[in-house]
This record gives C-alpha cells, structure tokens and sequence, in this order.
C-alpha cells in the first residue's frame, strides 16, 4: 500500500535561478532546527547554572520560531509529511525495542 501524503495545496512560487520565497523559508527553517539541535547540546554541557538559564531560554525561543516557520512552510504546500501504516510503526517499535532490550543485557552484564 502507498503512503498517503499529508500536505496542502502548495503555493505556486517562480522557477528560476534566483531564491524565491520557499527557498528562503526551507533554509531558515533548516537553520533553526541546526540551532535548536546545537543549543541542546550546549544544554547538556553547561556547568553554570545561570549559563544554563540563559541558554534555555533562547533555546525555548529558536524552538517557538523554528515551530511557526514549519507551519508555515505546511500551510504553503512546501513541507509534505507521509502518512505511514500501523504495520510500519509496529516494525519499527519493534526494532527500536530490541535494540533497547540488546542495551539492557550488555549493562546488567557490565555490573
């Protein structure tokens, strides 16, 4: 069975060389999903906890954004997301769960 496509009409922009306004969306909101993910990685290696206020708080802020960019490239058409069967979740829980379960056995042996 196909996936279905989950989407809207998308908005007509020009085909040309030049950046047009879906080009320019996508790339600001590759940028602040990058930002989000580095700001997590600062987050975790903060020792000053007046550093680590500072830096969830921006980190909040780039997420808020990075989340209206996305709805805003998905209202346009510009962002298209699949729809996948309950048979494809359940393989990949599945999978998820055995590796999990291979992690657990490789720790209690290293106690």
């Amino acid at each position: 069975m196909a996936e279905k496509k989950i989407c809207n009409k998308e908005v007509k922009v020009p085909a040309t060389m030049c950046l047009n306004d879906r080009d320019y969306l996508l790339d600001v909101l590759e940028s602040e999903k990058n930002m989000a993910v580095n700001l997590s990685i600062a987050l975790n290696e903060a020792s000053n906890e007046n550093l680590y206020g500072i830096i969830e708080e921006i980190a909040d802020q780039v997420k808020a954004v990075q989340r209206k960019l996305y709805n805003l490239a998905f209202q346009n058409g510009w962002y298209i997301l699949e729809e996948i069967s309950q048979k494809k979740m359940d393989e990949k829980y599945n999978s998820l769960m055995k590796k999990y379960d291979e992690l657990n056995e490789c720790d209690a042996m290293g106690e």
